[in-house]
């Protein structure tokens, strides 16, 4: 019998089409999210202005929408016989969500509401892998499976159609010698990536109730999990076990780097495990690994535990040494399941990865409220034992403390002032700024960036991701000049041009053949780190700084810089400056 279609059903127009009539919605938050970013691409001012940081913060709510209307959307497929009325107030809901998020949850781009972000996006695109099967016993694998491949193939596709769609105008550029600017590529980009890749992943998803089956299962991917993956596993599993071995004996626990290689080693078991497990009946090497590896990462667990211990022991928690210990619970409670399963429904990984991916971002037991409470109760106990709090107020020290804790403290007020908030330190005076930290402290903050004679200092200065934004009204002219770039400028039409060498940083101005303006940047820079030295990220208007003179008024905007300063004789250093530029010619 042959079928009669207009089209092939694999050709990419259908595919597109199918997708945007089922996942109408995830394709239009996608195309919004992407309009806004070719908007910021082309009419954005600088870095740290408000109106970038708003257009930027309602595309990530806009992005956040994928997730959350494509869960609602395969939920509706389940729940078929929901009335209408209720499916738009939930879907009326979800977009109150996301208003909400965007107002209270998504203030800013520093690291609290941008992890997460992060969290909660993650455990939206789980729930949407999840939320098909959640009641049923058999094959989720192979439906994460059939997800997994369609993501990879997508992703070949759309690397190959943005290869091509570049080369083309690269060609045409080069060719014709038009003008065309290097924006258009990275809209290019954001159309493939933003809008082809969703419709085109989208139209291979399996419909619920949709029959998966054993036989379909990948040649590729089962060739690549048993010969491949799974050998290299092993022999990765002897090293470890080599070198656990070598530890208990000599008793000396390593710090840092063996609990990232046990925990990424323990989390790839993980997924090959969950991907094999259709296999289990008949391939006896999936059986095996299947049931003899959780047995084995145990151990090795345990000595990932220990190091991570050691190390939180001697500095604290913070959120990064959270995640770890909390993916290292989730990992070890997966192996102790597919120990002691002897059915094993392994929806339940995602699941349970979702929700702690959920709780570790908000609540009393989150990451931030636990790494605070940690580091403050860090720094109480190097205070307390020099006795430097009195009636809960910090009191300078009676004598020098040792270089060690003095580095501990200057670690801890650098983390909350750059994380979090230096309201957040207990005993700390209102208003403080590091800039106070040797009259409230007794010493001046400690760099950890020393030169090798250790009579120099590293700093930097940079302008924080919410910097907020500077009147620059009435100005005539703007540049940006990067760290380590000459810049020549001439203004088309005008008879001004400026001229800047990193080499010596002498910004010049010349207008009709005449030098009207002529400044060290360095000068100005040194005198910023006087006025803010121990600060890191600043304000833009702290990194401001206005000049002029008969013929010509400044504004620098300095994004960032950084150098050394010798401890013994106050001289200074500069390494790098990037600033913006802001010229206005008086008549």
């Amino acid at each position: 019998m042959i079928k009669k279609t207009a089209l092939p059903v694999g050709t990419l127009f259908i595919k597109l089409l199918r997708s945007l009539k089922r996942f109408p919605e995830a394709v239009l938050f996608a195309a919004a999210t992407v309009s806004i970013l070719i908007y910021i691409n082309h009419y954005g001012v600088y870095p740290g202005t408000e109106i970038t940081e708003r257009l930027g913060r309602i595309a990530m709510t806009l992005a956040l929408g994928i997730p959350l209307s494509l869960s609602v959307k395969v939920f509706f497929e389940r729940v078929s016989d929901l009335k209408k009325g209720i499916k738009l107030l939930i879907y009326a809901a979800g977009v109150g969500v996301l208003i909400l998020y965007y107002f209270y949850l998504l203030t800013d781009f520093n690291m609290v509401p941008v992890s997460r972000y992060i969290a909660i996006s993650f455990s939206l695109y789980a729930a949407f892998a999840f939320i098909p099967y959640f009641f049923r016993k058999e094959k989720f694998e192979l439906y994460v499976i059939k997800l997994f491949i369609s993501f990879f193939i997508t992703c070949l596709y759309s690397l190959i159609l943005f290869a091509g769609l570049a080369a083309i105008l690269f060609t045409i550029h080069t060719l014709f010698s038009l003008d065309i600017s290097d924006k258009l590529y990275y809209d290019i980009w954001l159309i493939v990536a933003g809008i082809f890749a969703p419709a085109f992943f989208l139209a291979d998803i399996p419909r619920y109730g949709e029959e998966l089956h054993v036989e379909n299962y990948p040649k590729v991917l089962k060739v690549l999990l048993l010969y491949i993956v799974m050998p290299l596993l092993s022999v990765y599993s002897a090293i470890l076990y080599v070198y656990f071995i070598k530890i208990v004996a000599t008793w000396h626990w390593p710090e840092g780097m063996v609990s990232n290689l046990v925990l990424w080693y323990s989390i790839i078991s993980t997924l090959v495990i969950f991907f094999i497990h259709p296999l289990r009946s008949t391939n006896r090497w999936a059986d095996i690994f299947s049931s003899l590896f959780p047995k084995l990462i145990l151990p090795l667990l345990a000595m990932m535990f220990v190091a991570m211990g050691i190390r939180i022991n001697a500095y604290g928690i913070t959120e990064s040494r959270y995640f770890v210990m909390l993916a290292g619970l989730w990992v070890t409670g997966c192996m102790i399941y597919f120990i002691f399963s002897r059915r094993a429904r392994n929806i339940i990984l995602p699941v349970t990865l979702a929700i702690i991916a959920v709780l570790s971002v908000s609540g009393p037991w989150s990451c931030y409220s636990v790494s605070k409470l940690s580091q403050n109760n860090r720094l109480e106990k190097i205070l307390t034992a020099h006795d430097m709090i009195k009636d809960k107020t910090i009191i300078k020290p009676s004598g020098d403390l040792p270089e060690t804790d003095r580095k501990e403290i200057s670690a801890i007020i650098r983390y909350f002032d750059r994380y979090h908030s230096l309201d957040d330190v207990r005993f700390l005076p209102k208003d403080f700024r590091i800039a106070d930290m040797e009259n409230v402290f007794g010493f001046p903050m400690y760099y950890d960036y020393r030169s090798p004679d250790n009579d120099r200092e590293y700093f930097r200065h940079s302008i924080t991701e919410h910097g907020g934004f500077l009147d620059i009204t009435g100005y005539d002219y703007f540049s940006d000049f990067p760290a380590y770039r000459d810049a020549n400028l001439d203004f088309s039409g005008e008879q001004i041009s400026i001229s800047y060498t990193p080499q010596n940083r002498e910004i010049k101005i010349t207008k009709e053949g005449r030098t009207v303006y002529s400044r060290n940047v360095s000068d100005l820079a040194i005198e910023l780190h006087k006025d803010y030295s121990g600060e890191d990220m600043l304000k833009m208007s702290q990194m401001s700084y206005s000049d002029q003179n008969d013929q010509v008024k400044i504004l620098y905007v300095f994004t960032h810089f950084s150098g050394w300063e010798d401890r013994s004789t106050g001289d200074i250093t500069l390494d790098a400056i990037e600033f913006y530029l802001f010229v206005k010619l008086k008549e």
